[in-house]
């Protein structure tokens, strides 16, 4: 096959890229994929793209899908997915439309889900669907229902709204919408982003009836676009105006998660002082206590609440959350390490007086002493003050532990990470995976790995396993984490080279593994040395892997079967001539597994070496349609040669 390929026979690129994925060998396989997709195959094209993707090598990726994007539905949909993933929504639109007209059904169903969630165009994406159904496309009628599920929802409350407003009833015309406020429909408004202008501009009929609450309601909806902040905080801010108290505590909540706790303050105060107090204001207050060591000051608000007058309750009936906090509060005071230090206080005009004459340096070991003082906001304030990287890292941090948005965050580790920060880019790739962006939690991840964090080189060789199809690409991360200390990446690693048969390199690493207590390593390494020739070694690794079998980990997934190391060793013993040791391991695997293959195998070799043909002849008759390995047919078919003499010579 490779002289074929040498050779530019036709078919032999994908012919031998393809037997060199398969034998695990994706590295080597690539550039004769890139030789076929370079000769119009697009099929080529479109798998080297999706190689590339999984390796998170985007920009590689969609440069094979353009390639044949516009003579290939395939490479056209793909192109598209990936534009849409990037958030290239108009790139995305186009190409699924070009997809589509090269006759990719799947391109027409996304394009037309697509045009929906983007723009409402409901009629014009329902016709498409349809379309795509004819063709075949079962998602196609799935999506056609969600729409038409909208649709009606939409036309419904809009019903119910147009009676309230006709009899100027403000009450009625919020609780129209209630629907709205329903968990059901956050995955509307996430994936079909143009339900979110609809709902917004129903509240706004609402607020213009008289209901403060809708106005409020139509400001969270705005704020879920960042760059509309602004107005939404407008929006709450009237309502505000207008009598209701809610609109304080959406104003508080808004800036907690952005980590702007004097605001968030105030507000929740404004939310906490109004006639019909507001719970969680008070509680958002106590743990702005809290997190500031204001705890007498915590401990008030959280105790407001309470309203039982049970002697043996010395929480007053506060529910759950709020007795947690004041627990919390307790075991702060019993700690005086989680205590402002009194010397370092001391110290505080002393740092001040410092970063106010001197530089980026004064100016940060005065953040520093704020923070771990617990003085937040200003820590905050000389942190961006300090600008630096460092700083800036410090700040998100900080924010971090004070439950601010972590999506908000990004901009404070980006400089670190920018500048080499291995902990900062893998920060990174933790929010992005929080926030369910697969993509971006992907670059981080492997930006995190490359500058050496040894844990983001596992994700991003766990991840390539799970994927699949590209073991080598994993392994070389398991490898990289394994030099970083980490002794699971370093058992992945070596299991990886003793399937790929590279039975040297995996002995470090297995040992490494046992080392650190992980019992499966025994297994995998007796087999690497079995197979090195080194067989008295493979031995005792094979026996230690017999008795911490029980502790090996489960199954990870439904395609994985729990590893036994008793065939291998019961194997090893049998090639020995070690009848009387191996006999009682095979006897134990059959009772355990009677359609056991490796068991039956075993046990017919046995049975043929004491001359017990009959035997030896039911154990490879129960495998014969099963077994893979030849020699069971050769065998089977030698055993039942010599029985027919034997019968013959009677």
């Amino acid at each position: 096959m490779a002289a074929a390929a040498e050779a530019g026979q036709d078919g032999a690129y994908r012919a031998y890229a393809t037997f060199l994925g398969k034998s695990g060998r994706m590295d080597q396989a690539l550039p004769w994929w890139a030789k076929a997709a370079e000769h119009g195959d697009a099929d080529a094209a479109r798998t080297l793209a999706i190689c590339h993707k999984d390796r998170w090598e985007f920009a590689e990726a969609e440069r094979w899908y353009r390639s044949a994007a516009d003579r290939d539905g395939g490479c056209a949909f793909g192109l598209a997915t990936l534009l849409k993933e990037s958030g290239d929504q108009d790139g995305a639109q186009e190409w699924y439309a070009r997809g589509a007209a090269l006759g990719h059904v799947q391109s027409l169903t996304n394009g037309a889900v697509l045009k929906a969630a983007r723009h409402g165009a409901f009629a014009e994406a329902q016709a498409q669907l349809d379309e795509a159904a004819e063709l075949g496309d079962r998602k196609a009628a799935s999506a056609r229902q969600v729409i038409e599920n909208i649709v009606d929802d939409l036309e419904l409350w809009e019903e119910r709204l147009a009676r309230a407003e006709a009899d100027g009833d403000a009450e009625a015309a919020f609780e129209a919408l209630s629907p709205l406020r329903d968990p059901e429909y956050a995955g509307m408004f996430t994936y079909y982003p143009s339900t979110i202008r609809a709902a917004e501009a129903l509240y706004a009929r609402a607020a213009a009836v008289g209901s403060h609450q809708a106005l409020v309601e139509q400001a969270i909806l705005v704020a879920r676009d960042s760059d509309r902040i602004e107005e939404a905080r407008a929006l709450a801010v009237r309502a505000h105006e207008l009598g209701y108290s809610g609109a304080a505590y959406v104003l508080g909540v808004w800036a907690f998660e952005r980590g702007d706790q004097r605001t968030a303050e105030h507000w929740f105060e404004t939310a906490a002082a109004a006639p019909d107090g507001h719970d969680y204001a008070r509680f958002h207050l106590g743990l702005i206590g809290i997190m500031q060591r204001r705890l007498d000051e915590a401990e008030r608000w959280l105790r407001l609440t309470g309203d039982t007058e049970d002697e043996n309750d010395q929480y007053g009936g506060l529910p759950r959350m709020f007795v947690e906090q004041l627990e919390e509060i307790a075991a702060i005071r019993a700690d005086p390490a989680r205590l402002p230090d009194p010397e370092l206080a001391a110290r505080l005009p002393e740092l001040r007086a410092a970063a106010e004459s001197g530089g980026a340096e004064e100016c940060f070991a005065y953040a520093d002493a704020l923070d771990r003082l617990y003085r937040l906001p200003d820590a905050a304030d000389w942190y961006r003050k300090t600008g630096t990287p460092r700083a800036l890292l410090e700040l998100g941090r900080m924010l971090q532990d004070c439950h601010a948005d972590e999506t908000l965050l990004v901009p404070y580790f980006g400089p670190a990470a920018e500048a080499g920060d291995a902990r900062a880019a893998y920060s990174i790739a933790g929010i992005h995976t929080h926030a369910k962006n697969e993509r971006a939690a992907g670059i981080w991840t492997l930006k995190a790995a490359e500058l050496g964090h040894a844990r983001a080189a596992w994700g991003v060789g766990w991840a390539s396993e799970q994927r699949g199809g590209d073991p080598q690409f994993a392994e070389r991360w398991y490898v990289r984490a394994a030099e970083g200390g980490l002794a699971r990446p370093a058992f992945l690693a070596g299991r990886s080279m003793v399937r790929w048969g590279r039975y040297a390199e995996a002995e470090r690493w297995l040992v490494k593994a046992w080392e650190n207590d992980i019992p499966e390593a025994a297994y995998h390494l007796g087999r690497a040395l079995r197979r090195l020739g080194r067989t008295a070694e493979a031995e005792q690794w094979l026996r230690r892997a017999v008795e911490r079998s029980g502790d090996f980990d489960p199954p990870r997934g439904p395609l994985e079967g729990r590893v036994d190391p008793r065939p291998e060793l019961a194997e090893l013993l049998v090639e020995a001539e070690r009848d009387e040791e191996a006999a009682p391991l095979v006897a134990d695997i059959l009772a355990e597994y009677p359609g056991h293959l490796a068991g039956h195998r075993l046990a017919g070799r046995l049975a043929r070496h004491r001359g017990d043909l009959a035997t030896a002849e039911q154990h490879f008759a129960q495998i014969e349609e099963r077994d893979s390995d030849p020699g069971t047919r050769m065998s089977l078919r030698e055993i039942r040669e010599l029985l027919a003499q034997v019968t013959h010579e009677h």
